[in-house]
């Protein structure tokens, strides 16, 4: 489960927190970036791209993220570096990888509350 919204009290609050089920217990890492409404694919076994979201001020965000939540190394051609953040600021969008890739395509979403 990664990040979301989050009841606290009598409002909502976007978290960063990954929760990582194993077959038997929870247990959880950061994000990095606080994200709601974003989209997420999975590159390697335990490595995700996060693009994306609503962030903690209510801004739409256009960063991109590369994070592990477990132990396991980086097969190649992965490598620790920076993505490009995405062109505009999207949210509520979805995305999803190419097979046989690396390539990510981002569809749909909105970038501010009045966009249709």
């Amino acid at each position: 489960i990664l990040g979301g919204m989050v009841n606290k009290e009598d409002s909502h609050q976007v978290t960063d927190t990954a929760r990582v089920y194993d077959g038997s217990d929870w247990s959880s890492c950061k994000l990095g970036t606080k994200r709601a409404f974003f989209c997420a694919v999975k590159l390697q076994e335990s490595l995700i791209v996060n693009l994306g979201g609503l962030g903690s001020n209510q801004n739409v965000l256009r960063t991109v993220s590369l994070r592990k939540c477990k132990g396991r190394h980086y097969l190649p051609p992965i490598k620790v570096r920076d993505i490009p953040d995405i062109p505009s600021p999207i949210s509520g969008h979805g995305c999803t990888i190419l097979p046989d890739s690396y390539d990510i395509i981002v569809a749909g979403g909105s970038r501010n509350q009045r966009d249709n």
